[in-house]
């Protein structure tokens, strides 16, 4: 019986011994775990509080109908301005292109113009000068050719002279073609040599330096001329209607022809 009381105060001993390590340790243990639930809390904390503030700065304020509407008339005007300078400068560029090709084609009329006012005035000028058929012309060049062929100028433009004074006279006929064809006059109607020259000239033979000059004497006088310059003057030929080798009462000769 003693034996056994003095087990158990041994055994309570024993219990009493051990009591405060289990106490502290139960402590320390508490204590661990506490800061170990307050640290997961914080992480718990600054985890939501990030996400808070990922939240706040990925939210986008509400967009009302209005300011839609505002967005899209805003839009809507920048696009009718662009629109509107854009047409203004394709408008700009198409007015200087237009004014371009106005002023080129201004200058092409101008110069046409220019031209034709040109070419109209030589025409003029020349009608002006050349006072004369074609046919005359034809017709005087073979008949001095003819008759001065072999004479100088001044005797081939003499003898032009004297056939068209004949035409100016009222004495003659009033045609190249009827002075140079009135009967008994010029010798080379009659023995065939003026017929024989048309037909040079109407070939394109009439070609020689002495048929040039007949031609140029003939263009001279049909175009008015009168004058001769004889000696450094100038001798009046209007009033001179005969010419022959040898013809009485001449008061001129030129070459082998006698004038009056």
């Amino acid at each position: 019986m003693r034996f056994r009381k003095l087990v158990l105060c041994m055994g309570v001993g024993i219990l009493l011994c051990a009591f405060p390590s289990i106490s502290t340790y139960a402590t320390e243990e508490v204590t661990v775990n506490t800061e170990q639930v307050e640290a997961t809390e914080t992480e718990v904390i600054d985890t939501t509080e990030a996400a808070k503030v990922i939240e706040a700065a990925n939210v986008v304020a509400p967009v009302t109908e209005e300011d839609a509407s505002k967005t899209e008339e805003a839009a809507q005007e920048q696009t009718e301005e662009d629109n509107k300078e854009t047409n203004n400068i394709e408008k700009k560029s198409e007015d200087k292109e237009a004014k371009e090709v106005k002023k080129a084609k201004a200058e092409d009329s101008d110069k046409k113009a220019e031209v034709k006012a040109k070419e109209k005035k030589a025409e003029k000028k020349e009608e002006k000068k050349k006072k004369y058929s074609e046919a005359d012309l034809r017709l005087l060049s073979a008949i001095i050719y003819c008759e001065a062929g072999s004479e100088s100028y001044k005797g081939k433009v003499a003898v032009g002279i004297v056939i068209m004074n004949r035409v100016k006279s009222g004495s003659f006929p009033d045609t190249v073609k009827g002075v140079v064809y009135q009967s008994y006059q010029f010798s080379p109607v009659r023995n065939g040599s003026l017929d024989r020259a048309l037909d040079q000239y109407d070939k394109g033979r009439f070609t020689s330096e002495d048929e040039k000059e007949c031609i140029q004497a003939a263009k001279e006088v049909l175009s008015g001329k009168t004058t001769i310059t004889l000696d450094g003057k100038e001798k009046d030929f209007s009033k001179y209607l005969f010419f022959s080798g040898r013809l009485k009462g001449h008061t001129l000769t030129i070459g082998n022809h006698q004038f009056k």
